[in-house]
């Protein structure tokens, strides 16, 4: 599977734009600041309602982004893209403030990150939206079961879990 990566930089809404439209790509995962009509990459909106949601027809598409799981997310389906999984609520995580340049060494989100992560690598691995919303799901159950215990130590990390479990929609 050839995987192209807009990071930073290259996460442009022309560019995005040109490789979706030029490029045989079956999954989008997209990571960035969101709102209910739009999910932003590198200090510009990149997709919004009304603006490259039909350049996802067929396709099957992760938004991390917040709330982009209630209005962009419903348009991105009615486009006909196979799938959608994002998030109706602002998607939340704790952060190392040691670590706020350096994400894969947090070890505060990456608990929270780890079950979202989980619907990118199943899509990867070739499975439908709906599968890689319950592995997620699934992995939410898991981590949410950690922390529960009285003997967890970041029991605070609880509240997250289960306010991002219950934000994830999948759309087919």
């Amino acid at each position: 599977m050839k995987i192209i990566d807009l990071d930073k930089e290259k996460a442009k809404k022309d560019k995005l734009h040109s490789y979706l439209s030029k490029q045989p790509i079956d999954i989008v995962i997209l990571n960035g600041h969101g709102s209910s009509e739009a999910v932003a990459g590198q200090n510009e909106i990149i997709l919004s309602t009304g603006n490259g949601t039909y350049l996802l027809k067929n396709k099957t598409v992760f938004i991390r982004a917040c709330d982009a799981g209630t209005i962009l997310g419903k348009e991105i389906i009615e486009m006909g893209a196979k799938g959608f999984i994002g998030y109706i609520q602002p998607f939340m995580f704790p952060i190392d403030k040691d670590c706020v340049n350096k994400p894969l060494e947090d070890k505060l989100a990456s608990p929270v990150l780890e079950c979202s992560n989980k619907v990118g690598f199943s899509l990867i691995k070739g499975k439908s939206a709906m599968q890689a919303q319950n592995d997620s799901l699934d992995e939410y159950a898991e981590v949410t079961d950690r922390y529960s215990s009285s003997e967890a130590i970041n029991s605070f990390l609880l509240p997250i879990l289960l306010w991002n479990m219950a934000s994830q929609v999948c759309y087919q």
